[in-house]
C-alpha cells in the first residue's frame, strides 16, 4: 500500500484543481453569498491539505482487515481535517428508482452525548425505502435534489447550504426531531458507490450550533477523501461480508496479532499466559474463520492485503 500512495500523490496534486470544479453546487437550494467566501470551482487545495487526506488513507489501509476499526479511524481523521464535531457513515443496498433502499448505520464518532444510538437510528428509519420527494417533503428538505445529483452522475459532495435554506432547514422535521437534539447545525453530505459498485455508501459531517459554517475548502477535502476512500471498500479494505477480524473475540484477536508479529504457538502461549493447548485450539478455530489449513496460508492472506469474501474459499 505505501508504493501506491506514493504514486497517487503527484497525481492528486496535479488533479485537485480539475476536480474541484465539477464538484456540484446549489442543487436545489438558495446558495450562499458569493462575495462571503471564494468558489469552489477556483480554489485548489494546498499541499499540505492533500498530505494529509493521503496520510490518512495509507493510516485507513492499514488497519484493512478490521471494519470497526478502519472505518473508526476514517471518521475521526475525516473529523479532524475538516474540524467537524461528529462523523457518520451508512449504507444502503441498491435503491429502486427515485426512492431510498435499506440503510445500515456502519460507524459513528463523536461526543457520546450526542451521537446517541437512538437518534441515528431514527434518522436512518426515517427515510429508509421512502421516495426521495417524500421525504424531501416531509421531513429532510433539499435531500431529493442531493440523491438526483447523485443518481445522475455517480457521486455527490455538497454542503448543506447548497440543499435547502436557512429558513426551511430551521423549520423542518428532520432539524426539530434529530439534528438539533445531537447539537448537529451544518453539515457536508457525501455519496459515492462502493464495493466495485454494489452499493451505496454516505459520509456525514457535522459542526454544533454556534461554529463556523463549513466552507469550500472542507468540500474539497472531503470530496478527495471520499474519493480516495470509495474505490478500495471491498477492494481493498475489508467489510463485515469478507474474511476479516469481525467476529472474533478478544483472545483470538490476540492471539491473531501476535502470529503476525511472528511469534510461534509456544511464544504466543507464554506472551498471553495461557497453555500451549489452548493456543492451539485458537489457532486452529483462526483458520477455520480465515478459511485456510496452515500458518503459511494464513500469513500470506494478511501479506496480500486482498479481503476475500466469506462466501469463498481463500487459499
Amino acid at each position: 500500500m505505501h508504493s501506491l500512495v506514493s504514486l497517487l500523490l503527484p497525481f492528486l496534486v496535479i488533479m485537485a484543481p480539475v476536480a474541484n470544479s465539477s464538484i456540484p453546487l446549489n442543487s436545489g437550494g438558495v446558495p450562499p453569498d458569493p462575495c462571503s467566501q471564494p468558489s469552489i470551482a477556483t480554489m485548489s487545495l494546498p499541499q499540505e491539505d492533500i498530505s494529509s487526506v493521503i496520510r490518512l488513507v495509507r493510516e485507513v489501509c492499514d488497519r484493512w482487515d478490521d471494519p470497526h476499526a478502519w472505518r473508526a479511524h476514517l471518521l475521526s481523521g475525516m473529523c479532524q481535517l475538516i474540524q467537524a464535531n461528529t462523523g457518520s457513515a451508512f449504507d444502503s443496498e441498491l435503491p429502486g428508482e427515485g426512492r431510498f433502499g435499506k440503510i445500515r448505520t456502519l460507524a459513528v464518532t463523536g461526543p457520546p452525548d450526542v451521537m446517541s444510538n437512538a437518534l441515528i437510528e431514527r434518522g436512518a428509519a426515517e427515510v429508509a425505502e421512502r421516495p426521495w420527494q417524500e421525504v424531501s417533503d416531509q421531513s429532510l428538505p433539499g435531500i431529493a435534489s442531493l440523491f438526483a445529483e447523485f443518481a445522475s452522475q455517480g457521486w455527490v459532495t455538497t454542503m448543506r447550504r447548497e440543499l435547502v435554506d436557512d429558513a426551511s432547514h430551521y423549520a423542518s422535521a428532520h432539524y426539530r426531531d434529530l439534528l438539533r437534539p445531537a447539537d448537529a447545525d451544518d453539515y457536508i453530505w457525501s455519496i459515492r458507490w462502493v464495493d466495485a459498485p454494489q452499493r451505496v455508501e454516505s459520509l456525514i459531517a457535522t459542526r454544533p450550533h454556534g461554529a463556523t459554517g463549513f466552507g469550500p475548502r472542507e468540500i474539497l477535502l472531503m470530496k478527495l477523501l471520499h474519493d480516495e476512500i470509495a474505490p478500495l471498500v471491498g477492494v481493498r479494505l475489508a467489510t463485515e461480508e469478507h474474511l476479516c477480524r469481525d467476529g472474533l473475540s478478544k483472545r483470538l484477536r490476540e492471539t491473531l496479532s501476535l502470529l503476525l508479529e511472528g511469534l510461534s504457538e509456544k511464544e504466543v502461549a507464554q506472551t498471553l499466559g495461557l497453555s500451549a493447548s489452548t493456543v492451539h485450539e485458537y489457532v486452529v478455530m483462526l483458520y477455520k474463520h480465515f478459511r485456510v489449513s496452515s500458518r503459511a496460508q494464513l500469513l500470506a492472506y494478511f501479506i496480500r492485503r486482498t479481503p476475500a469474501p466469506r462466501t469463498e474459499e481463500c487459499g
